[in-house]
């Protein structure tokens, strides 16, 4: 992701970038007030600002203030620590990840199209991603997790953008305990 056209945004968490182990997924926790009660309404996202946009999303839940700072520990423990940021860039990275995956083909479905479309609603109307440059290095890069179909995302992305047009790294599903792994522009 690259946030260079945006210093507004990028200064909000100057060490994002630094740390690897991160492969392009985003955490995204909305709280908003709720008209209706006293608690608030906590809805969460998790994005692949790389290549597939939306992994996850948590549909809406009510939490009393105190309940909210324990989820949001919980939420955010494979991070270290986290920022908050104005709505707006909330939005472009939610929606903007959304609409970059969905360019190559990638579209929630079933229960996760259910789920990020109450999520969403918290965020309010979808936003321009403006100056957010999606992907890494200026292309799609897939790096699988534990429930994408490698062979699936490849060839999607083949057909979106050709052979060179992406890059990824893919863990060997037979061996993953010894870190086996497959780089390049081909599979």
């Amino acid at each position: 992701m690259d946030l260079e056209s945006a210093p507004q945004w990028a200064g909000l968490d100057p060490g994002a970038c630094d740390t690897e182990e991160v492969r392009g997924l985003i955490a995204v926790l909305v709280a908003a007030d709720s008209t209706r009660s006293t608690k608030t309404q906590v809805a969460g996202f998790l994005l692949d600002v790389w290549c597939l946009g939306l992994k996850n999303a948590l549909a809406p839940e009510p939490m009393s203030e105190s309940r909210l700072a324990g989820h949001r520990g919980l939420y955010f423990r494979a991070y270290e620590g986290h920022v908050q940021v104005p709505a707006n860039l909330a939005r472009a990275l939610v929606f903007g990840a959304a609409a970059y995956a969905r360019g190559f083909g990638f579209e929630p479905e079933g229960e996760l199209a259910e789920e990020f479309t109450e999520a969403a609603a918290l965020l309010g109307e979808p936003a321009d991603p403006g100056p957010i440059g999606f992907g890494r290095d200026g292309k799609p890069f897939f790096v699988n997790g534990p429930y994408d179909d490698p062979e699936a995302v490849l060839r999607t992305l083949r057909r979106a953008v050709g052979d060179d047009g992406f890059h990824f790294e893919v863990a060997f599903p037979e061996q993953p305990s010894r870190g086996h792994r497959l780089f390049g522009p081909r599979w």
